[in-house]
């Protein structure tokens, strides 16, 4: 894997998509010292000028093969939707750029078996973008396991939720674009139970349904059950279908139990709390607080890991491999709750 040799110099980094995730990347980079955000890349000239302006980057292009051959960029964050991932990703490879891909990698194992081969081909870092292996919670709930603090892990609850005020003015998140909860939100909690459990499950069985909202085509509840090689079993509880009141954006909390002992994260327990003539907000103070300079907390840890992989030519925590499995994993599961039963998770 080739390493950038720039000791002294920011790292450029080009931006594809211009919506939320691109434009929290560029105010996380900001705050991120050794690497520089260049260029905003989207369809529209109106989202491209608008993402740069609002992030501070100098330029912004609808040309994304004129991005990729800009000698000032040396990678790349592909933050377009789901299904634009693959194309970007291999684009970007092949011009010899890194990328950090947001999740969901893409849409097929055949895609990530593209994207991982177009990066290994070209000798570039391909990374995933799951955000939650590098909030300090969940680094140091998978310290301690691996301490054995707690024994051997057993039985494991992650729970995903999100109001239903999320999805406003999204009609692009449907079953047919981005899949439902579990392919769209789902990724996060699958990779880290993973990553938690030592490695993927043996077996995998589904619940899931559109059993909230009514004028979208979106499955916004899914229960996953998983059982492991060596008998543990871990339970993922996914929606998209909280009040559209409720006062944080994603409440989400892991529960491990141990042979020796349990771990609670619970992200819903954050230190800052808003009230307002408009009500009451509890405010993510892990994942992506506003500091001085720009998006800091674990947000800030994920690209920083990234620039350090980049640097020095290292593979990242969140490889094409996992973001492979965490699709595998979905896919299986909506099959187990179409057929009524557990799908067997093979080798790949």
């Amino acid at each position: 894997m080739q390493e950038v040799d720039m000791q002294c110099d920011d790292i450029g980094i080009g931006i594809i998509g211009g919506g939320k995730a691109g434009r929290n990347f560029a105010l996380a980079i900001r705050s991120c010292a050794g690497a520089e955000v260049r260029m905003f890349c989207t369809r529209s000239e109106e989202s491209a000028r608008s993402a740069a302006e609002s992030c501070g980057v100098a330029r912004w292009t609808t040309d994304y093969p004129a991005m990729l051959r800009d000698p000032d960029i040396q990678a790349v964050i592909v933050a377009t939707p789901d299904e634009f991932h693959c194309e970007h990703t291999v684009l970007a490879a092949r011009a010899k750029r890194h990328v950090l891909c947001e999740k969901p990698m893409c849409r097929s194992p055949e895609e990530a078996d593209l994207m991982i081969r177009k990066a290994r081909e070209n000798g570039v870092i391909l990374m995933v973008g799951f955000t939650e292996r590098y909030s300090h919670p969940c680094m140091d709930a998978k310290r301690r396991i691996d301490a054995g603090e707690i024994g051997t892990p057993r039985m494991m609850l992650a729970r995903r939720c999100h109001p239903l005020s999320v999805l406003r003015g999204r009609k692009w998140v449907n079953d047919d674009e981005t899949g439902g909860v579990l392919n769209y939100a789902g990724p996060h909690n699958i990779d880290l139970v993973c990553w938690l459990m030592g490695g993927p499950p043996e077996r995998v069985y589904a619940e899931m349904g559109q059993l909230i909202l009514k004028d979208q085509n979106f499955t916004d509840c899914a229960v996953m059950t998983f059982r492991f090689p060596n008998g543990s079993i871990a339970t993922l509880y996914e929606t998209f279908a909280y009040p559209g009141t409720y006062p944080h954006g994603v409440d989400r909390n892991i529960e491990i139990l141990g042979d020796r002992g349990v771990l609670h994260v619970d992200f819903m327990s954050q230190p800052l709390k808003v009230f307002t003539d408009a009500g009451y907000q509890v405010a993510d103070s892990v994942t992506w607080p506003m500091g001085e300079r720009g998006i800091q907390g674990t947000l800030l840890a994920e690209v920083e890991h990234f620039i350090g992989c980049v640097r020095q030519g290292k593979t990242p925590l969140t490889t094409g491999e996992d973001g492979k499995l965490a699709m595998r994993i979905a896919l299986a599961a909506r099959e187990a709750a179409k057929t009524g039963k557990a799908i067997p998770i093979h080798e790949a």
